[in-house]
C-alpha cells in the first residue's frame, strides 16, 4: 500500500508558515501599538523579525506552541479541502461522461479481459482495448472507461481483478500499462495516465489518453494496425488510408 505523505507536508508547512511568518508579524504590529505608532511601520516590523529569529526565549514559547498547533491544523484542514474539491470535481465530470455515452473522445468498455458472455478470461478483449488507445493517440485526446457497459452502468473490475496474478487496482493498472509498453511502445506510457473512481458501488478504471502528433502503430501478434476514432467508433485503417490520414 503506497504512504500519502501529503497531509503531513501539508500540515508541517502550515506550522512553518504560522511560525516564521504569521507570529513575527503580530509580534510587530504588537509593538507597533503599544508604541504609539511613533515608528515607521516597516521599521517595527524588521526589527521584530530579528527579535523573533535571534532572541527567542522562554517567554516566548507558549506563543509558538500555539502558533504550530494552530498552523499545523490550519495546513491540515486546507490539504482536507483541496482533496474534498478535487475529488468533487473528478466525481461530477465522470457522472457528466456516463450521461452523455460514448463519442469520439468517450469510450466504455466493459472489461479488459473479462468475457461476460463466456463467463471467462478472453485476452482478446484486450486488443479491443489497445485499439481505443491507439486511436485516441493517433486522432485527439480521448477518456476510456473500463467497467462501464455500453449503456454508462458501471459493471465494476471485479472479474479482471480476479483474472489477474495481483488482485487489486495496483495490479490492473500495471497489467494494463504492461499491454500498452509491450503493443504500443513503452515510449507512449507517459501519454496514458490511469486513475480509479467507484460509481454505483463498483470500481471503474478511467484511462486519460493524450493525442501525439506523430503516426502510433498497435502491434499485436505479429501485426501491425493502424486505428483512429470516427465519431464514436474506432475504424482500422489500410495502408492507403494510412498514408494519407499521416500525411494530412
Amino acid at each position: 500500500m503506497k504512504k500519502n505523505y501529503k497531509p503531513i507536508l501539508w500540515t508541517i508547512t502550515g506550522a512553518l508558515i504560522s511560525l516564521f511568518i504569521l507570529l513575527p508579524l503580530v509580534i510587530a504590529l504588537l509593538q507597533y501599538d503599544e508604541e504609539n505608532h511613533s515608528k515607521p511601520i516597516n521599521e517595527v516590523i524588521i526589527s521584530a523579525y530579528k527579535y523573533f529569529l535571534w532572541k527567542i526565549d522562554y517567554d516566548s514559547v507558549l506563543a509558538v506552541l500555539i502558533f504550530l498547533i494552530v498552523g499545523g491544523v490550519i495546513g491540515h484542514l486546507l490539504y482536507y479541502l483541496k482533496t474534498t474539491l478535487s475529488h468533487q470535481k473528478k466525481n461530477v465530470s465522470i457522472t457528466d461522461l456516463l450521461a452523455n455515452g460514448e463519442s469520439e473522445t468517450v469510450e466504455f468498455k466493459s472489461s479488459l479481459r473479462w468475457d461476460f458472455m463466456q463467463q471467462k478470461t478472453n485476452k482478446e478483449l484486450e486488443f479491443t482495448v489497445l485499439k481505443t488507445i491507439t486511436a485516441f493517440m493517433n486522432t485527439s485526446d480521448g477518456i476510456l472507461l473500463i467497467g462501464v457497459a455500453d449503456d454508462g452502468s458501471a459493471v465494476g473490475l471485479e472479474n479482471d481483478l480476479r483474472s489477474l496474478k495481483k488482485k487489486d487496482i495496483d495490479g490492473f493498472e500495471q497489467h494494463l500499462m504492461e499491454l500498452v509498453a509491450l503493443n504500443i511502445g513503452t515510449d507512449y506510457c507517459r501519454n496514458i495516465h490511469v486513475s480509479f473512481s467507484e460509481r454505483q458501488g463498483n470500481d471503474i478504471c478511467v484511462v486519460a489518453v493524450s493525442h501525439i502528433k506523430i503516426p502510433v502503430f498497435l502491434k499485436y501478434q505479429q501485426h501491425t494496425f493502424f486505428y483512429v476514432r470516427t465519431g464514436n467508433h474506432t475504424r482500422e485503417l489500410d495502408i492507403q488510408e494510412a498514408i494519407n490520414y499521416i500525411k494530412t
